[in-house]
């Protein structure tokens, strides 16, 4: 055998074993693809199924938050009224309440948040 055929014999083993690297390499990367490709169909699923979520959650909260609901619910568990305008005081509606007081004038019950003014200032 001549030094050509063994230069020519090496090169041939040389470029198989190289081939052969390079399928395992493609191999794997194929392989790793197609499990980041799984992982991206599940994570785009899992998102779909969270909007999903979001939807229902968003129509519950626009049910539950109704006023009319509201209205109702509260007027009949917790027996409260609208706020009539003649409850609504100022600062000068207190001091003519406590006017009135102090000179004894009988004075038709003060909104809540009147009479809780009205109790600190006689302590006072």
């Amino acid at each position: 055998m001549s030094g050509w055929s063994t230069l020519v014999r090496q090169a041939t083993v040389l470029c198989f074993l190289l081939a052969v690297a390079l399928a395992v390499v493609m191999l794997a990367v194929a392989h790793q693809a197609q499990s980041l490709e799984e992982d991206l169909s599940a994570l785009r699923k899992g998102i779909a199924a969270e909007k999903q979520k979001m939807h229902v959650l968003q129509a519950e909260l626009s049910y539950l938050a109704e006023p009319e609901r509201l209205r109702r619910l509260s007027s009949a568990h917790l027996g409260l009224m609208p706020i009539e305008p003649d409850q609504l005081g100022s600062f000068d509606t207190l001091e003519a309440a406590l006017h009135n007081r102090r000179e004894g004038v009988a004075v038709r019950a003060p909104a809540p948040g009147v009479h809780a003014v009205v109790a600190r200032e006689r302590r006072r």
